[in-house]
């Protein structure tokens, strides 16, 4: 059987499982997309076997004998559009220029500067360059612009009038672009040096039929969705090779956009193009020479479809020309560190790969569950340590989230000591797992784990109190229960404040002022009852009980008192109050019916309501009181 080229394992393929979750936070890139020795060979052959310098690899690929850029090095002169003022002048930047672009700043700049600027000039292929409030734009186009190479390459005499300036600048700013899904988000595996590829999501986005909201129609999972559009247009690139290689392909599909992640290669920083390469003492970014042909091949590479010769090219390129042979890709370290944690996984029952979340599960002691995924955490840990429920109940897949119950619990706050840090990504991952077998233990130093532990950990209940907390949680449901409120209320608490009203003495004076909820906003002076309305319905209806039982509006008091509402009781009302009764309990009828069909209620209102005045006398019981 061979080996697997990570850990030397016996393996069925290239990469085992641990290394294929693994080797990516090792090097950047995903374990498909390193290339072997031979593939390295072949591409040192190609470039004339040069030397790790730059210069010299520079030197390398703008001599290697390819057809792959002339798709830039053939303008077509697009300088025939006519000014009334006169054409542009040349595009040009000074020192000063370049300091504000660097700064991102325009705080300090002279109005003629930024002017000058924001005109901008033509390039030798005849499109328009110009830059205003830290952008380029490229024909009225947005893109990112390595300003220090261009400024180098303009000032040349011989080599650029040829080139297709407006492709070549828009094909560097496409292949510097930066394309994650939701997934990596949430993971936080935005530290990962990988990409949608950009060539990919422009022309996905080209197919109106595969927008998100199309895939998420179909019931593709949205996490696996990328961030955000392609802003580039497919037709400002016909005639470049790494085009025509896509165009030959056919139409694509979101649902294989596992299959369009690669490394990143080009960046743009600080006005520079940079390519990303392995150097003996790990990963740099590396000042590309600032020559057209360069940059159109780098970006042909770049931007051509992941399988193609040109893009394992370019893999090679950063992966192994810049660092001597005898430097591994997987350091002896890196290579002890993933067997360590293979012996972990392949020793004990309670960890498991779990390669959809590309991670681990853990079961600890106490029989809590655990994700554990190597990425950006919190204070920049390694790996994302994520609660997944307990094994006697609930558990939330991996790469889900937490279970429904805290739903809304970040991942645990597990921090890297110092001296976890100086460790390799497998040892160290090594550790966390081993600390999670034994959370019981380990929550003695860690406690965001005991707090988890006892959030999830399932406890034995007292039927006796289990049966008080149902109960309690029926009559919670209860008086949160729309139907039963208003039945209470209008059958119950209305009728109640009725009676006050009938049994006050003369002379008793009643407040009734603007609602505020949760307060009561009617009050007598010679009693406790108090009540709150709920609308202007309620308040209509409080009207006309209070006219039917005698009650009349005291402004003098208002007056002095200073509040709005103050009514006296002059009189005693009618023997018979049924016609009153019927009159104000038919406003709250309606409320009581749902669809005008169905009743709350099976006797009318106005038959809980007392229809003979039972004259001054004591208050009934349970109404000298708040009634709400």
């Amino acid at each position: 059987m061979p080996e697997c080229r990570g850990c030397g394992v016996s393996s069925r393929r290239k990469w085992c499982e641990i290394c294929d979750i693994v080797v990516p936070h090792i090097t950047g890139q995903d374990s498909n997309m390193i290339e072997g020795l031979a593939a390295v060979e072949h591409t040192r052959h190609e470039l004339g076997q040069p030397d790790t310098r730059p210069n010299r690899i520079w030197s390398a690929i703008r001599r290697l004998d390819s057809s792959e850029a002339e798709w830039a090095m053939s303008a077509r002169p697009n300088n025939s559009i006519t000014r009334i003022s006169g054409a542009p002048p040349e595009w040009e930047i000074d020192d000063e220029d370049q300091i504000i672009m660097d700064s991102g700043s325009i705080r300090h700049s002279s109005t003629a500067r930024l002017r000058r600027l924001q005109n901008g000039g033509i390039l030798p292929d005849g499109s328009h360059l110009s830059w205003a409030d830290g952008r380029f734009y490229l024909d009225g186009i947005p893109l990112d612009v390595p300003y220090h190479g261009l400024r180098k390459m303009m000032r040349r005499v011989r080599g650029i009038q040829n080139v297709d300036w407006k492709k070549l600048l828009l094909s560097v700013s496409l292949a510097c672009t930066k394309h994650q899904t939701r997934r990596e988000l949430r993971t936080g595996q935005h530290g990962h040096q990988t990409t949608i590829h950009p060539a990919a999501m422009m022309r996905l986005n080209g197919d109106t039929r595969r927008t998100p909201d199309f895939m998420r129609g179909l019931g593709l999972p949205p996490w696996g969705l990328p961030t955000e559009r392609s802003r580039y247009n497919p037709d400002w690139f016909r005639g470049a090779s790494w085009m025509d290689e896509w165009d030959s392909l056919g139409p694509l599909d979101i649902r294989d956009i596992d299959d369009m992640m690669i490394p990143m290669a080009l960046y743009i920083k600080n006005g520079r193009l940079q390519l990303r390469v392995r150097r003996n003492r790990g990963w740099k970014r590396l000042e590309v020479e600032s020559h057209p042909e360069v940059w159109a091949k780098l970006c042909t590479w770049s931007l051509s479809p992941a399988r193609s010769n040109g893009h394992q090219r370019l893999r090679c390129l950063q992966q192994s020309l810049f660092a001597d042979t005898e430097i591994a890709l997987i350091s002896k370290e890196d290579r002890r560190g993933i067997g360590m944690l293979s012996g972990i996984v392949r020793e004990n029952d309670n960890v498991s790969i779990h390669r959809r979340s590309g991670g681990f599960v853990v079961k600890g002691t106490s029989g809590a569950m655990y994700s554990v995924v190597p990425g950006v955490g919190g204070h920049n840990t390694r790996f994302v340590v994520n609660g997944i429920g307990h094994e006697a109940g609930r558990r939330a897949r991996p790469g889900r989230g937490a279970p429904p119950w805290h739903r809304d619990r970040n991942s645990l706050c597990i921090v890297e000591s110092h001296e976890l840090r100086r460790l390799v990504i497998g040892d160290a991952l090594s550790s966390i797992i081993l600390a999670l077998l034994d959370d019981l233990k380990s929550q003695q130093y860690i406690d965001t784990l005991r707090g988890y532990i006892h959030e999830v950990t399932p406890r034995t209940v007292d039927p006796q109190v289990a049966a008080v907390r149902q109960a309690e949680n029926l009559r919670f449901r209860l008086r949160n229960n729309l139907a039963e409120h208003r039945t209470r209320r209008y059958t119950l608490l209305f009728p109640q404040l009725w009676g006050v009203m009938l049994r006050c003495p003369l002379g008793e004076r009643m407040t009734f002022t603007a609602m505020r909820r949760g307060h009561p906003n009617v009050s007598f002076d010679g009693c406790e009852t108090a009540f709150a309305t709920d609308g202007r319905l309620e308040r209509n209806v409080i009207y006309q009980m209070l006219a039917a039982s005698g009650w009349q509006r005291d402004r003098h008091e208002e007056g002095v008192r200073r509040t709005q509402r103050i009514y006296i009781r002059i009189g005693t009302g009618p023997e018979n109050l049924a016609n009153h009764v019927e009159e104000f309990a038919g406003m709250l009828e309606p409320v009581l019916t749902v669809n005008q069909r169905v009743r709350l209620v099976a006797n009318p209102v106005w038959s809980y309501f007392e229809r003979v005045n039972p004259g001054i006398r004591a208050l009934l019981p349970g109404t000298d009181q708040r009634l709400d």
